[in-house]
């Protein structure tokens, strides 16, 4: 019985959380660092370019959202495509110890996302924690499934140290030629979400990680915008 009522109890606090930010419109929230965070004010830019710009603000905060387009769907961050991004602004307060300005930048770290592979390689059986090479980090380690040689899943075991965003790695074992590339990394990675676009209001989710020139990270989770509309 308690199982069941603790089950309900989040079903209705997730419902209640869906709830406000849609009676809030334009809503603009998240959990920073594991913190509930609320926008005073969000609007949205267009560039001539077509890439979507969100900037939601508080008292002392600023938070924006860039995608390259204005497209539905999912926009990585952390990686080497410049036109996705997000920033965090933060002058200090008494609900944050950050003060300056973080961002998804390139950096070096251990590698968080990957890509598909990008060439599956000969000669390759499954293993549980495959060496890899190249790139300009080291310490990557990967579990491997493979079908008559070729490599057609890899998943991370041991992210190492020192990638960077981009980086082609090589698969060590069967002929040494298959590869993929590192998205991003660890401090600095996330996603953008639109689910629409319509009518000049955008809505969507996001998270992401974010870190300044001193290396401190900032986290934005359960992030979602809802019907912001295009700045006046």
């Amino acid at each position: 019985m308690k199982k069941i009522l603790s089950i309900l109890a989040i079903v209705a606090l997730f419902s209640s959380c869906e709830q406000d930010i849609q009676t809030n419109t334009p809503g603009f929230q998240a959990q920073l660092n594991d913190v509930h965070w609320r926008a005073n004010e969000a609007r949205v830019a267009v560039d001539a370019n077509g890439g979507m710009t969100i900037t939601a603000y508080t008292s002392y905060e600023t938070v924006e959202l860039k995608t390259a387009a204005t497209t539905p769907g999912t926009y990585l961050l952390g990686t080497q495509n410049a036109g996705n991004f997000a920033t965090y602004t933060s002058s200090g307060n008494a609900l944050s110890s950050f003060v300056g300005i973080f961002d998804t930048r390139v950096v070096a770290g251990p590698a968080y996302k990957l890509s598909s592979v990008l060439t599956a390689g000969t000669g390759y059986t499954s293993a549980a924690a495959a060496h890899t090479s190249g790139g300009s980090g080291s310490g990557l380690r990967l579990a491997l499934t493979t079908l008559s040689g070729v490599v057609t899943k890899a998943t991370l075991v041991s992210r190492g140290l020192g990638y960077v965003a981009g980086d082609v790695i090589t698969i060590l074992g069967g002929n040494n030629n298959a590869t993929l590339r590192i998205e991003n990394v660890q401090q600095s990675n996330g996603e953008i979400t639109i689910t629409d676009a319509s009518g000049g209001l955008f809505t969507g989710t996001f998270k992401l990680n974010a870190t300044n020139a001193e290396g401190e990270i900032v986290t934005f989770s359960e992030g979602n915008f809802y019907k912001v509309p295009l700045g006046q």
